[in-house]
Parts: C-alpha cells; sequence; structure tokens
C-alpha cells in the first residue's frame, strides 16, 4: 500500500512539473498548437545564434541553431514553436545582434526577415 501510494504522490508531482516547463516554454500557452517561424536570413552576415524566448523570461535561454549549425547569407531555416508571445533574437558569429524583435505575438507560421 505504502508503494502505490508513493507512486501516484510522484506521478502527481510528475505531472506538476511538466505543466510548469510547458507553461514557460510557452510564454504561458498551453494549447499545444505549434506554427513555424521561418528565419529569412538578407543580412550579408552568417548567423550562427538564434533565440526564441517566451516574452515572460528574463533570459534568451539556449541557442536554436546548436553548436555546429549556422544560416548562410540568403539561407532559411524553420522552428517550430507553440502559438505565444516572444522575444526575437539573431547573432551573428562574433555574438554581434542582427536583428532583435520583442513581444512578437505569434499565433500562425511567420517569416521572420533578418536584413
Amino acid at each position: 500500500m505504502k508503494n502505490r501510494t508513493f507512486l501516484l504522490i510522484a506521478a502527481g508531482m510528475l505531472a506538476l512539473v511538466t505543466l510548469s516547463c510547458s507553461v514557460c516554454r510557452t510564454g504561458g500557452s498551453t494549447s499545444g498548437d505549434s506554427v513555424t517561424v521561418t528565419l529569412v536570413n538578407n543580412s550579408g552576415q552568417t548567423v550562427c545564434y538564434v533565440y526564441i524566448s517566451p516574452t515572460t523570461d528574463d533570459t534568451w535561454g539556449s541557442d536554436w541553431l546548436g553548436s555546429a549549425e549556422t544560416v548562410a547569407p540568403g539561407g532559411r531555416r524553420a522552428f517550430s514553436v507553440p502559438i505565444g508571445a516572444y522575444d526575437l533574437r539573431a547573432d551573428d558569429c562574433s555574438h554581434i545582434e542582427l536583428d532583435v524583435r520583442q513581444g512578437v505575438t505569434i499565433s500562425s507560421s511567420m517569416e521572420w526577415v533578418i536584413r
């Protein structure tokens, strides 16, 4: 009986943690609907770092390109994000900001053009 009670408590805690992480990642939306944000690099510089962060976050979070991927001038890269409000940032390979957009409401697929 003790093991069953422990398992029920553990399952409940896991569900709460999963829900709170979902709310944090989606900028407050838990609907689960995802859309595509396509970065279009028209800047003439290689994009090496992309940050897509819920507007409620105090930090940019992790680079969405990872350590090996870049977006060359003229290139495109699609990202799947849950519907919500986001801050967007793209940096060149020297961590110089190429484009920053804050408070972008994303409710359908969109193109994010870097100039």
